[in-house]
Formats: structure tokens, sequence, C-alpha cells
């Protein structure tokens, strides 16, 4: 009797191990959505998804508050010090080259791009994984690639994305994609254009919010809605920015032609040619004179950093809020902007979450942005990339709370 109640026990694993439905995780970021952009406009969808899921008062990026930088960490779960994208565009003095977004060559090339993203620990693990237009998908880090994946084209509407991730998740079982990456630009763009303050950005505002419309209707309408989570995020927030608050580096600058091309906003990473010891007190003496921002020496970085790697450079330049740091004495013509010490609250983004394994009508406090990639294995029931030096810092105790029991 006992040897037949073991057998039908074995047997009914093996059937649920094989049979029963899988979660799904759908990730959708909206690019520079500042933690509070819902408390100056009418948002029904936004209000649907914190009264039906969860929501964090804030979401901390990691230093610096950049887009590349943040968007890898959310995928990642590591800081820029780990993962090595230190910035939208820098330089890196192994490969004596710059990385920069706007070159397709460096953004799909995998030697850019340390740790490991998820979308590369799921299809380790035999989930299939898909991406529209998320950093670094385009490489094959690795090896690897997401079953299904877009090159990044600007032109493509925000509705035909989303149908074609509708599309994506009512694909054949055996190649429907568990784990879908989904990316918008906005309100990032209008709120470089118009600055966060601006009554121009809520008409952005209101249409992100009909976007989040759209994809709450096409979840419902899946077969799968049951068994789908819903997480949404930004990478940072944005700040206004002052006219006349440009800070001319190159004023400063002793011997300009000893500094490598470096490039202008809230945060620059100075890297030497000379490296001498005379040459880097020189600099750093005058470079901490100069008003209206901080600058560290490379083992000056502070630690809630974490953003000490050979990308960083030999110094730090971290602007206060609403300066930008210049490398040619140019005004800087945007009302709005992000960079700075992602502390900062201007800088926080948004999380919010939904689904069958998330708790609903749930607040949480504010959290960084590196403990979502823990959150995403744990509802798909896969192990994090552990144990190596580009590990995760995140961690899945910090999220824990909304997950449903």
């Amino acid at each position: 009797m006992n040897r037949k109640i073991l057998l039908l026990a074995i047997l009914l694993s093996i059937y649920f191990v094989l049979f029963a439905e899988k979660p799904y995780v759908l990730m959708v970021s909206f690019d520079g959505f500042r933690y509070d952009y819902t408390e100056k406009t009418d948002t029904p969808n936004f209000d649907y998804l914190r009264d039906n899921g969860t929501k964090a008062e804030s979401m901390q990026s990691v230093f610096p508050s950049k887009t590349f930088p943040n968007h890898y960490s959310l995928a990642t779960g590591a800081y820029a010090g780990t993962h090595m994208l230190v910035s939208n565009s820098f330089y890196d003095p192994e490969f004596d080259e710059f990385y920069s977004i706007g070159d397709s060559t460096k953004v799909t090339d995998p030697k850019w791009y340390k740790s490991e993203p998820i979308w590369v620990t799921a299809e380790r693990q035999d989930v299939r994984t898909a991406s529209y237009f998320w950093v670094g998908s385009e490489a094959p880090i690795k090896g690897i690639l997401p079953s299904i994946v877009k090159e990044y084209d600007h032109g493509f509407s925000y509705e035909a994305r989303i149908d074609s991730v509708m599309t994506w998740l009512q694909l054949p079982e055996e190649i429907r994609p568990h784990l879908v990456m989904l990316y918008f630009d906005q309100p990032d763009s209008d709120g470089h254009k118009f600055g966060p303050e601006n009554p121009e950005l809520h008409k952005t505002i209101k249409y992100m919010d009909g976007i989040l419309g759209k994809i709450l209707q096409g979840i419902q309408e899946l077969p799968i809605a049951d068994d789908l989570n819903l997480i949404l995020v930004s990478d940072h927030g944005m700040t206004s920015v002052g006219k006349g608050q440009t800070i001319n580096i190159s004023e400063f600058l002793p011997d300009p032609k000893n500094v490598r091309k470096y490039f202008r906003g809230p945060v620059s990473l100075l890297h030497l040619i000379d490296k001498s010891p005379d040459k880097i007190a020189e600099l750093d003496e005058i470079l901490k004179s100069i008003p209206h921002m901080q600058a560290f020496k490379y083992n000056e970085i502070p630690e809630r950093f974490h953003f000490q790697n050979r990308n960083s450079g030999d110094f730090v330049l971290v602007a206060d809020e609403g300066w930008i740091i210049s490398n040619d004495g140019r005004a800087y013509n945007s009302a709005g902007t992000h960079g700075y010490d992602p502390i900062l609250k201007n800088m926080h983004g948004i999380f919010y979450a939904m689904g069958p394994d998330i708790k609903s009508n749930y607040k949480i406090s504010t959290f960084e942005n590196i403990n979502v990639y823990p959150l995403i294995c744990e509802l798909l029931q896969i192990e994090p990339y552990k144990d190596a030096p580009d590990a995760p810092e995140g961690k899945l105790e910090v999220l824990e709370e909304i997950l449903m029991k």
C-alpha cells in the first residue's frame, strides 16, 4: 500500500513539473518617469495598477542616474561598478575605445557587458525570453540572445510595440516567451524638452497612462492572463536645469591635452593620459575648488556609489542638482535632465507590480533598483546568477514582502 502511495506521489510530482502552467513576467519601462509624475495629473490606469497591485514610494537609481546604466542594473541586479556600463557614453582604458549608445557596433558587442542580464539567466535554464528594445539585449552576452529580440528603432510606434508583445504572448506554448522586456522612451524625451515642472509635460504623462491602459487591456485579453505578472518601472527621474548653470571645465584644466575626451552632463568621468602623482595632485586641487560640483579622485569615490572600476576614470565629477558640467562652454539647451547623485529624490523612478503572485493594494517604501532582478528570478522560478565577481548585489529579501504566500 505504501509503495502505491509513493508511486502515485512521484507520478503527481512529475505531472506538475511537466504540465503545470509556468509563470509569465512582462517587465515594462517608461524611461524617465519620475516617482511623483502621477500626482501632477489624472492617471486612472496607474491608479488601477496601484489599487490592484503593489506600488513603491519610489525606486532609487544606481549611480549615475542615466538610462543605460540603470536599465542594465534593472536587468542584472548589479551596480554600474560591477556591470561596467558606467554611463550612456564612456571610455574603457583596457579596450582603448569609447562606448556610445548611438554606436550600433558597440551596443551589439558583448565585450562591453559584464554581469548577467535576466534574459541570459532565464535562457540558460530553458526559459524562453523576448526583448523589445531593452538595453543590452541586442548583444549576445555569454553567447546568448533572447529567443526573440528587436533591434532598436526609434520609429516604431508604441501601439505597434504593444501589439507585437501581445502576439508573442499568444504564440504556441513551446515557443512562447515567459519573460518579456518592453521599453518606451517617454516621458524622458519630453521631460528633457519641457522640464519636469512644466504643465506641457502633463500631456505626455496622460499619454503614457493611456499606453499603460492599452497594456492592461492587452493582458486581460490573453489566454494566459491569470498566469502573468506585470512589473512597471522607470530607470530614473528628472530635474529642472537653470539657465546659465553650466560649469565649463575646459577653462580650469591646466593641461587639456592630458585629459581624454569626456562628456558633458551632470556627471563627467576624466581619464588622464599622464597619471603621475604630480599631475593627479595638481588637478585634484583645481577641481575641488570649482563651485557647484564635487570632484572625487578614484580612491575617493563614495562607497554608496558602488562605482569603482577601470571605466570610472581618474576623477569623477558630480554637478549639484540643476547644474551641468560642460567640456566646451556651450549652453545647455534642455529644460530638464538627470544623472545626478541618485540619493536626490528627483532622480527616483517608479515601481509597480501586479499579477497572481503579487499582493494587491500594497505599498512599500523606497528601494534600490538592483533588487528587481532577484524578484523576477523568483517569479519565474529560476536560479539567479551567483558565485562570480560580477554577480548581482540585489537581494530577494528587499522585495519578498510583496509576494503572495
